[in-house]
């Protein structure tokens, strides 16, 4: 599966909630990627303004890349759920698929998931849609 930006921003945030800090080896091992092809991927994202970067730093978010990322991972939990609850796709492959489609979701299209879906509280983990 291609990683495209959004990816590293998530993976950031997944890394700075669970684990306190998002180190460019474990985003590197997270994205299943090379160090390198991190640093360079971060790099692009620090001149967008969606994170803070300095080599042999851990990686950082800004109030833009935050903002991002909680989007990215409703989007996400929200997919997972319609993926299980409406078309029955096995627990064990909502995810993989969640991160295939989570980037080509319209806002229209997620307004109506939620709407078909009684606007839920939950992802199919157990984990909170909304942070």
């Amino acid at each position: 599966m291609a990683l495209n930006s959004e990816d590293y921003v998530r993976g950031v945030y997944y890394l700075q909630k669970t684990q306190g800090a998002a180190k460019p080896s474990d985003l590197a091992k997270r994205l299943d990627v090379s160090k390198n092809t991190v640093t360079l991927m971060v790099q692009k994202l620090a001149e967008k303004g969606l994170l803070r970067y300095k080599p042999y730093a851990d990686i950082e978010l800004t109030a833009e890349g935050q903002k991002l990322a909680k989007k990215l991972t409703y989007k996400h939990r929200l997919i997972e759920l319609f993926l299980a609850k409406v078309l029955h796709v096995p627990a064990g492959e909502v995810h993989e698929e969640a991160c295939r489609l989570e980037h080509d979701f319209s806002k229209t299209s997620i307004h109506s998931i939620e709407k078909l879906l009684g606007h839920p509280r939950t992802d199919p983990h157990g984990q909170p849609l909304k942070m």
